[in-house]
């Protein structure tokens, strides 16, 4: 099976209060989008990356990620993020399988990746969550309505994986009805086909403030560098 990660990097990061696209901010002195191509370039499975990158940034992305052990292609991102990832899936022809990943989660482990491919060997979409800790309140103008069991909530996360053709199928559903939602899965679900929910990794966050970059190079300090994994180990 042919897998091909859209990375989505074309963020403004308007609350990280950068000065650049989000992608380009640096995490102990790497750049985000750099982080997160090198743990997906790392995964066994993974045969190249279409890179959406914020418009004017195409050539500073590509600099960023020159040297990757992979095949990557930087594209032109959209204004939102669904907008970005048709944009790359429309660079990835090729594809039996396509992985969407966000930069801004750079923290991300090959293995991660790896296992929502194999998890398509058996399914259509797979969606990498985690669970609720927290007690959860459904609120109504500041008044609590209802309190949610959380044994039923997860967190969704990425990458998420999905069969090439059920992607693209959910893609242009979603264009012709006008909807936007807020992950991939979620555009998969309104086909009616069920989403594979797989563990993830509570240290797999997002990065959306200056606060989350400091957690990240905390976490970052006690975790071991991604390397280069030999085949000789997978398994």
């Amino acid at each position: 099976m042919r897998a091909t990660v859209l990375l989505l990097a074309a963020g403004s990061g308007d609350r990280l209060h950068a000065r650049q696209p989000k992608a380009l901010a640096e995490l102990c002195g790497v750049p985000l989008v750099r982080r997160a191509a090198d743990a997906a370039c790392a995964a066994f499975g993974v045969n190249d990356l279409v890179v959406a990158a914020p418009d004017g940034f195409i050539e500073r992305v590509e600099h960023v990620l020159n040297g990757s052990s992979k095949p990557v292609h930087v594209v032109a991102g959209g204004a939102s993020r669904q907008a970005s990832a048709a944009a790359a899936l429309a660079h990835a022809s090729a594809a039996d399988a396509i992985v969407v990943h966000d930069a801004a989660r750079p923290l991300c482990s090959p293995e991660l990746f790896d296992r929502c491919l194999d998890e398509l060997d058996r399914t259509s979409a797979v969606c990498v969550a985690t669970t609720v800790a927290e007690t959860v309140k459904e609120v109504d103008d500041g008044l609590v309505q209802t309190t949610l069991d959380r044994s039923r909530l997860w967190l969704a996360q990425t990458p998420q994986a999905f069969r090439s053709e059920v992607y693209r199928r959910a893609h242009a559903a979603a264009a012709r009805d006008g909807i936007e939602a807020t992950d991939d899965a979620a555009l998969v679900e309104r086909l009616g086909i069920r989403v594979r929910i797989i563990p993830g990794d509570p240290t797999n966050i997002k990065i959306t403030t200056a606060v989350d970059l400091k957690i990240a190079e905390a976490l970052l300090g006690v975790r071991a560098p991604i390397s280069a994994r030999s085949d000789e180990t997978h398994g």
